[in-house]
């Protein structure tokens, strides 16, 4: 009698396995696409973002590194694509329209000799009219 439950047991066996691992299948694929399109997403932002940087208008340059600031955070990005980011960002802050390059400036006497401009056209500590 013990013999009579085999088959009924390997056919659901059988089953189990036959829809389990397409289950599974799709649901490793879907993650990857999911991740993939999100890695994606964060490229077309990268690209957004470093085309606003380089533009003339200071608004839009200021709005691009601030939207590089947030990819540099974002979980969208591989470690590598948030240092990529920081990279960006840390070139931006050194860069000089003039062509000086910002990392050789020492602090010393130049700086602290560096006067002040108020709207009203007055040097820091001369005195208004």
């Amino acid at each position: 009698m013990s013999w009579q439950w085999v088959s009924p047991v390997l056919a659901f066996a059988g089953a189990a396995i036959g829809s389990g691992l397409p289950y599974l299948a799709s649901r490793l694929s879907t993650r990857q696409l999911e991740r993939q399109s999100r890695r994606e997403e964060w490229g077309r932002r990268f690209t957004a973002a470093l085309d606003a940087v380089g533009d003339t208008e200071p608004q839009r340059r200021r709005l691009g590194l601030i939207l590089l600031g947030k990819l540099a955070q974002s979980q969208l990005a591989s470690s590598e694509e948030r240092r990529l980011a920081e990279d960006v960002l840390d070139e931006a802050a050194r860069y000089d329209p003039r062509g000086a390059d910002l990392r050789l400036v020492q602090p010393g006497s130049d700086l602290d000799a560096i006067r002040l401009v108020e709207q009203n056209g007055n040097t820091e500590g001369e005195e208004q009219p």
